[in-house]
């Protein structure tokens, strides 16, 4: 009984240890055929009974057609899914979700399209139902965000060195993630409306009309305070004359 045991438990590891192996190669082309993109995953482990999953070394590369090749460096993913509770409920509800991004760079091409826009899927004329989710507990770290625009009449690249790093608490809309801190800390990088509604959809405009009204409300800000010294100034000297 106990020779057979072992053996079982050989068979089960050699079984984890092929599903460890290939998993990677199974999500790079999966992902691969669904968007265009080319991805490559240095390491992944998934355990669909405990519902954790890690990613480790995701590079995600713009389709030949774009004038600048990067799209997306993610040092590290560690998420913990609630398995029953996503299968049951319709909704997909993570307990944790943590991103670690080295690198992300949103490129515009000439026509209009950007990276964001296609990787998201191109509008339908019968829209699919978006997928419901819910993070209880997100962290998001971003060192750098590359904007790069060949639709512009001056074609630029701009990188900003955010080394954001960010928690945020029970995330079921992208638009969840404009908190105050957030945008402050775009808008301090010089991150301005029009750039920032590179991203399609409703998110780009918000965020657009987030960083914009910041940005107004930074320079009213600035133009009170001068008013302010300006005014004391002149009192100051008004009264310093016999």
């Amino acid at each position: 009984m106990a020779k057979i045991c072992l053996i079982l438990a050989g068979l089960f590891a050699l079984v984890a240890l092929a599903w460890m192996a290939f998993l990677p190669l199974i999500v790079e082309h999966e992902l691969a055929e669904a968007s265009g993109f080319q991805v490559h995953v240095a390491v992944l482990a998934a355990n669909p009974f405990t519902g954790r999953v890690a990613v480790r070394g995701l590079l995600v590369k713009n389709p030949p057609a774009y004038p600048y090749p990067d799209f997306v460096d993610l040092r590290s993913m560690d998420a913990e899914v609630e398995v029953f509770s996503s299968l049951f409920s319709g909704q997909l509800v993570l307990d944790s979700l943590y991103l670690d991004i080295t690198k992300l760079e949103i490129v515009r091409q000439r026509g209009g399209k950007s990276n964001v826009g296609e990787v998201s899927g191109p509008p339908s004329a019968t829209p699919s139902k978006p997928i419901k989710y819910l993070v209880k507990d997100l962290h998001i770290k971003l060192a750098r965000l590359v904007i790069a625009d060949a639709s512009a009449s001056n074609p630029y690249e701009k990188t900003y060195n955010l080394n954001l790093d960010q928690h945020f608490k029970d995330v079921s809309d992208p638009k969840q993630l404009l908190i105050p801190q957030v945008v402050r800390s775009l808008v301090s990088f010089g991150i301005r409306r029009d750039t920032a509604q590179i991203l399609p959809g409703d998110f780009g405009k918000a965020l657009g009309n987030a960083v914009g009204g910041a940005a107004d409300a930074l320079r009213d800000g600035a133009a009170k305070t001068g008013q302010f010294f300006k005014g004391l100034i002149d009192k100051l000297e008004q009264s310093a004359k016999p």
